[in-house]
């Protein structure tokens, strides 16, 4: 210990590990000045679980080291890993075991200096976010909600055995198979019949396009795709993970001896999927009154509990949860425009748009949402229109509540002339958010730009998100964002001391309000920074993946987002399936005593993810979060 550092290797060492490429010279220099050499001889410990926490993270620079988790999981740690991020990021005491298998050496940096170089250098900070989520992923991969479709084996839905190359086979003979077969891998095998790689239409274009190979050479003699593989005993989820995370449209099937015996395809997959459960939409569009629709909107929670349990995610079940809120909606307004014609009142007298907010706009509503809405209402319209117009939101919004769905209590909705106006002044009022954004309008702000059609003419609706782009680009927003970032700040996330989870007392029972306080955190982080770059679509996940495809955020620390969003959403789901079940009126509340322990600590990871999207507006918008 304390022995001077080989700094030129070790420089090089750090900068080549995948976790740290993109690190800056002078970062990894400052990590090597503030770190502290340490040896640990064959068979001694750095730490084990229970241990404390040394208020410092290890990056393994040589040796064989191995770390053991909770659950007995070892892992070899490659040079430049991270060990002990966990404590790091909870201070909290040591959860694995990480020994020394053979002579080893790590550099200690500390806590204090981590949290700096997070502030200092944004590719440190999204070094950090790489390896949680790494960790995240594994977490998800063991949760214990996967049921229905995708929890079924591959075997079931898998295709026929792989085609694959004789040794013999020359590129040309590749081509034509590919092309006869209409197929879009062949499988490429040792002598003892082990899948070794793939051959591919673009991987044989490749090599023919660059001159690396002739049409006579033989296939074997050439580079390979990497084959992603799985058992026939392998959940359908994995299959679909796997597709998603590295854009492959086929996974090949293999056995005990890595043998090629089927293919699982993404239309496979889709085809597996494709018999949705029962979601109402025949029986809300031939809904004749509003009466029936009220015994409809009773029959969601048992729709969405079906599909739920259809589909491994939750994202499948809110996807189809709104889209049964915005039918019953949709016809519910069918219904009022009728009414209103059979009274004489007439047809409506201009073009206009119901436009929903918050999470119906995100498309992202669950069992009890309340009603945000507005009326967009074009300029082409006399007094005599406005006051159809009034007479039809004063309609809405009770018929409405009567189906189910709240009076939203900072009255957002088409009642309230301030979200009943003509396209113009539509226009003004988010002018004026913009460059005069109070505290109270920028709290509403978190639920009105998110905003999509609900009934009527979609022009007008995106008329308007065109506006708010336009005077939301080149900076303008900054105050609005900032005020934004600053209202959400003021959220005490229910993490104490050590990342341990804090919770409230309701009714008797010890809960965590995870929308407010998670979900909420990611949502409206994500529309900050969707709004600051011009994203028009309003689904988090959607604003997510733009962000990452506009280099905003990394893929790490996407994926990482995603995942706890997803999490807290399913988890939120889970939950108030469970009190519809009980007899008990769906809230955010999830009642602790009703998680799996699986289930708490997965909350607590997620819980922390939010906590970086916390950080990352800090950094970003220079906002102190409490």
């Amino acid at each position: 210990m304390n022995d001077v550092l080989p700094r030129s290797s070790d420089h090089q060492r750090i900068a080549e590990a995948p976790l740290w490429r993109a690190l800056e010279p002078e970062t990894i220099d400052a990590m090597l000045s503030a770190g502290e050499e340490i040896r640990l001889q064959a068979g001694r410990y750095l730490f084990r679980a229970g241990d404390a926490y040394r208020k410092c993270i290890f990056i393994h620079l040589d040796g064989h080291l191995e770390q053991t988790s909770a659950n007995g999981a070892t892992r070899t740690a490659e040079s430049g890993d991270l060990i002990g991020l966990a404590s790091y990021l909870d201070s909290d005491h040591y959860r694995s075991t990480a020994q020394a298998v053979t002579d080893c050496r790590l550099l200690a940096l500390p806590g204090a200096t981590v949290h700096r170089l997070e502030q200092e250098s944004t590719a440190f900070f999204e070094a950090i976010n790489r390896a949680l989520a790494s960790r995240m992923r594994k977490a998800r991969q063991v949760r214990e909600t996967v049921r229905g479709t995708l929890a079924r084996p591959v075997k079931q839905f898998m295709g026929s055995g792989l085609p694959t190359c004789r040794a013999g086979d020359t590129v040309a003979d590749a081509a034509r198979m590919l092309a006869a077969r209409n197929i879009s891998s062949l499988g490429l095998v040792d002598d003892q019949g082990r899948l070794t790689g793939l051959v591919t239409p673009t991987s044989l274009l490749s090599v023919l396009a660059t001159g690396g190979a002739k049409p006579s050479d033989l296939v074997y003699s050439l580079p390979s795709e990497p084959a992603y593989t799985v058992t026939p005993e392998t959940p359908l989820w994995q299959v679909e993970e796997l597709q998603r995370r590295h854009g492959v449209h086929e996974v090949v099937v293999v056995d005990h001896a890595n043998s090629p015996v089927g293919l699982i395809s993404k239309t496979g997959l889709i085809e597996a999927l494709s018999r949705p459960p029962y979601t109402l939409e025949s029986e809300i569009k031939a809904a004749p009154d509003i009466d029936t629709l009220v015994q409809l909107r009773r029959k969601i929670p048992v729709a969405a509990g079906a599909v739920h349990e259809a589909h491994r995610s939750a994202a499948t079940a809110v996807r189809a949860l709104t889209e049964m809120h915005l039918a019953l909606q949709h016809r519910l307004i069918e219904l009022i425009v009728d009414t209103m014609y059979r009274e004489g009142l007439g047809r409506p007298p201009a073009r206009f748009a119901v436009i929903v907010m918050g999470s119906g706009g995100r498309g992202e509503m669950l069992l009890r949402p309340d009603q945000d809405n507005g009326l967009i209402i074009d300029d082409w319209v006399d007094a005599k229109g406005l006051a159809w117009f009034q007479d039809f939101s004063e309609r809405l919004n009770p018929a409405l509540d009567q189906i189910g769905y709240r009076i939203c209590p900072g009255d957002v909705m088409a009642r309230n002339a301030e979200y009943r106006r003509t396209l113009t002044s539509w226009k003004g009022k988010l002018d004026r958010l913009i460059s005069e954004p109070g505290r109270n309008e920028a709290r509403r702000a978190n639920i009105i730009l998110d905003f999509a059609t609900l009934y009527g003419d979609d022009n007008l609706t995106s008329q308007l998100r065109t506006h708010l782009n336009q005077q939301l680009a080149d900076d303008r927003g900054k105050m609005l964002f900032r005020m934004m970032v600053s209202d959400d700040a003021k959220i005490a996330q229910p993490l104490g001391f050590f990342n341990r989870l804090v919770t409230t007392t309701h009714r008797g029972s010890q809960v965590i309000d995870i929308k407010r306080t998670g979900l909420r955190i990611l949502v409206d982080g994500m529309r900050v920074f969707a709004l600051k770059e011009g994203i028009s679509r309003c689904k988090t996940i959607e604003r997510l993946a733009s962000l990452r495809r506009l280099g905003v955020f990394d893929s790490e620390f996407s994926e990482s987002m995603r995942i706890a969003f997803e999490g807290l959403q399913d988890l939120l789901l889970v939950h108030q399936l469970d009190q519809v079940e009980r007899g008990e009126t769906p809230d955010p509340l999830v009642r602790m005593d009703r998680l799996s322990s699986d289930d708490r600590e997965h909350l607590r990871i997620f819980l922390r993810a939010t906590r970086r999207m916390r950080e990352r507006l800090q950094y970003t918008f220079g906002m102190v979060m409490h």
